[in-house]
């Protein structure tokens, strides 16, 4: 049989791709893509080279280089994570220290309405007028609330005590200076309620803390001079040194020491360590008989709790008896 002529056979190809052009696209793109695959492996290949040679041809350096970058990565996060803590760390310092100043100017006010704006009279006011200087307390400060004490017209301020429950059974004792009881009690229940914890019926908490008589001394001081002194002033109950609490009560950075002493001798004891020369201030605490150990995430609860309840202005201060860890 004879072939046909080489011009039918060209025309045969040309109407082939002439009328197939989707198979021609197809063609191109596939040969496309296995060019553009070599090209990608060749690049991978030579790019893996390279980071084994600069690294000593092992592949363990590169994993090592990973795990320092991972490090730094994680050094980078810590740094982050003390930064915040620290900066929460001032935050709470400030506010304890604005809620000690604003306590100190309801106190001015308390002392004024009772015996007068003289504080060579007045020794409660003189009293007063020394723990806010120990407190850096401005004296405008000070001697605008005595002005304002001296208005007929101001309302005097009263203290109260609100009990609570937290997590985990941990009694609270929410210690308040207002000069509007409603105000105050419709403050304190609504925070315990948005907190989650429950208001006590009175007495139900404070059996469990003794009352006790708490000195910021701006000095530390060994105990068998704080028992001279205590002797000579006259007192017969027990006075005990302790650390500052700089955390739990917020003391400030200047307070050396701590002195317990009973209730009643509390002022007797302020009078004669400053007659020895101990710049000290003083206030009626409630210590816990027994603590209570609670889980991480009660003990979580329970501070955000105090906190929300600390943020409003009349709270003085709140006391719980969780185990300090």
């Amino acid at each position: 049989m004879a072939s046909p002529p080489r011009h039918t056979e060209r025309w045969v190809l040309k109407a082939r791709f002439k009328f197939r052009p989707a198979a021609r696209v197809l063609a191109m793109a596939r040969v496309g893509s296995a060019v553009l695959y070599a090209v990608v492996g060749v690049l991978a290949c030579a790019t893996a080279g390279r980071a084994l040679v600069a690294t000593g041809g092992s592949a363990l350096h590169l994993r090592a280089a990973r795990s320092r970058t991972a490090v730094a990565r994680t050094a980078v996060a810590m740094m982050g994570r003390k930064y915040e803590n620290n900066k929460v760390k001032m935050a709470k310092t400030a506010d304890a220290y604005a809620k000690k100043a604003s306590y100190i100017g309801k106190q001015v006010v308390i002392a004024v309405k009772a015996s007068g704006p003289d504080p060579t009279i007045n020794r409660v006011l003189a009293s007063v007028i020394r723990e806010a200087q120990s407190l850096d307390v401005p004296k405008d400060v000070i001697d605008r609330n005595i002005k304002r004490a001296s208005d007929p017209d101001t309302a005097d301020y009263k203290e109260l005590t609100y009990e609570a429950y937290g997590y985990g059974g941990v009694a609270l004792i929410i210690n308040v200076l207002s000069d509007s009881n409603n105000r105050a009690t419709a403050d304190v229940n609504l925070a315990v309620g948005k907190t989650g914890c429950k208001m006590a019926a009175s007495g139900s908490v404070l059996f469990n803390f003794a009352k006790r008589g708490r000195l910021c001394l701006n000095a530390p001081i060994e105990a068998e001079r704080l028992l001279d002194i205590a002797i000579e002033a006259g007192c017969e109950g027990d006075v005990d040194v302790e650390a500052p609490d700089y955390e739990g009560r917020a003391d400030q950075a200047s307070v050396k020491a701590v002195v317990m002493t009973e209730p009643a001798e509390r002022g007797m004891v302020q009078a004669a360590l400053q007659a020895a020369g101990f710049e000290c201030t003083s206030s009626l605490v409630h210590v816990p008989n027994t603590v209570v150990d609670v889980s991480e995430a009660d003990e979580e609860a329970n501070f955000k709790a105090i906190d929300r309840l600390e943020e409003l202005g009349d709270v003085s201060s709140v006391e719980h008896n969780m185990l300090q860890k």
